[in-house]
């Protein structure tokens, strides 16, 4: 059987993310392992994927299956219809958004399955008696155990060779109950670790297979959840000398200590990203972390004295929250002075605690294709949600005005003339002053830093080439 993988994406030129979708290579592993002839299409990761039309035609597939993100909806139900459309084969969904609405999406028809959780293996046992035109199908994966995971070919994606970065799982699952997150439902609170000499074996045969890469990035929900564990991982990653950086996703910052931050920096880690969510002492209770505001101020500061690089990322509009209390955030980012600050509209997934308190206390509205992130031309969209006393508009505002204030986006001079007409149509004028010396400078560091990396990189680009062979 020919199996086609997607990650829809927007038009062609849009890409950017530095690795072909993690989950798509690790089903197309187990599924050419099962003799199937499989190949990955992401769209969000090399803009020179052939499109969709012409490789249902080239490869021609006898299945589809497609990836879904709730933010990025509208390319996967364009996708879908190109599929439908141009190929009659069974479609099949997968991915977050098929997780936390396969029933909705079943009562659509909008493939003929739909797979809940983690479907490492699921998918490929399933492929082969999925049929075109029958009634749609919620399959629910058993989370695999860490010894059974592959490890991922990313040979099996289209455009692999132009991998910059390399996703590393040391674990999967997180025990923590923030109550905004759906990790429960996708790779579940139940930690699986994977041991560490797997781990560095497979970044051994990553930084031979691919010699374009330029750093090994860790993509677990929670990467210092056995805290001694992931120390060895560093003390072994040092001592194998991979000659690449280390880069986190994210980091706790109870899992923060004198000890971790020293193994980070010897190994190439330039900066770290706490999440803090709420300056406001009420709304942050609400969250549920497990740690507290004194632990992450305390972290932040760590970092900082480290010369470590410090990211910091927050919600606006949680359960709770009002403007009032997201200026609180403002001030605890302004206070930390970070390098780089997200600044996130709260979604609320199906399932979680904190949709709940919506469903009680606000209105919820429709989900798909909202973003939660300000782009870097600070491009929003209006929340899923509000409450009669902080309604979506002005938590918009107030998401732009956390921006402006914290310095937390790109002085473009080709992204002036639309930055003075949104500070003039939300009357931002008084936040963007007030910032600007924050955003000066925060594009100096960040602009700096990446002068420092490209000279970096070069100069050790010119010391292999001249080594002794």
């Amino acid at each position: 059987m020919r199996i086609l993988l997607v990650n829809p994406g927007p038009s062609r030129g849009m890409a950017g993310v530095p690795w072909p979708h993690l989950g798509l290579v690790l089903l197309a592993t187990d599924a050419r392992a099962r003799g199937h002839d499989v190949l990955v299409a992401d769209y969000a990761f090399s803009a020179a994927t052939p499109p969709l039309r012409s490789l249902l035609g080239s490869f021609a597939p006898d299945l589809c299956g497609v990836t879904l993100y709730t933010a990025q909806m509208r390319f996967a139900r364009r996708a879908v219809a190109e599929i439908r459309a141009l190929r009659p084969v069974p479609v099949a969904v997968g991915g977050p958004h098929a997780t936390l609405y396969a029933e909705d999406l079943a009562r659509e028809g909008f493939a003929e399955a739909i797979f809940k959780g983690e479907c490492d293996r699921a998918f490929g046992e399933a492929a082969g008696r999925l049929v075109r035109g029958g009634p749609s199908a919620v399959i629910a994966a058993d989370p695999p155990e860490a010894a059974s995971i592959r490890l991922p070919d990313f040979s099996l994606a289209w455009g692999a060779k132009r991998m910059a970065s390399y996703p590393l799982q040391l674990s999967r699952g997180c025990p923590y109950r923030c109550s905004f997150c759906s990790v429960k439902f996708l790779s579940t609170r139940r930690v699986r670790l994977r041991e560490t000499g797997v781990c560095l074996d497979e970044v051994g045969r990553a930084v031979a297979r691919w010699p374009g890469l330029r750093e090994i990035r860790i993509v677990d929900d929670c990467p210092t959840f056995d805290r001694a564990g992931f120390k060895s991982f560093l003390r072994g990653y040092e001592a194998a000398g991979f000659g690449l950086p280390l880069h986190l996703d994210n980091l706790r910052a109870d899992g923060v200590d004198e000890e971790t931050l020293s193994l980070l920096r010897s190994i190439g880690v330039d900066h770290l990203c706490l999440g803090v969510e709420s300056g406001n002492p009420a709304v942050f209770d609400l969250v549920h972390k497990g740690e507290t505001l004194d632990e992450i101020v305390r972290a932040a500061r760590l970092i900082r004295r480290r010369r470590l690089r410090l990211y910091l990322c927050f919600i606006v509009g949680l359960p709770g929250a009002t403007p009032s209390a997201d200026l609180d955030s403002v001030r605890l980012a302004r206070a930390l002075r970070p390098q780089w600050i997200y600044w996130n509209q709260f979604q609320p997934h199906r399932g979680t605690e904190a949709r709940a308190w919506f469903e009680s206390h606000g209105r919820l509205y429709e989900e798909e294709d909202k973003s939660s992130l300000t782009g870097l031309a600070l491009e929003t969209t209006l929340p899923p949600c509000d409450t009669p006393d902080y309604p979506a508009a002005e938590r918009v505002r107030m998401q732009l005005s956390a921006a402006l204030l914290s310095g937390a986006y790109w002085l473009n001079p080709l992204l002036l003339p639309r930055y003075a007409r949104l500070i003039a149509s939300r009357r931002l004028g008084g936040a963007f002053w007030r910032g600007l010396p924050a955003a000066v400078r925060t594009n100096a560091l960040m602009l700096g830093h990446k002068a420092a990396v490209r000279l970096r990189t070069a100069f050790g680009r010119r010391r292999k080439a001249g080594a002794p062979r």
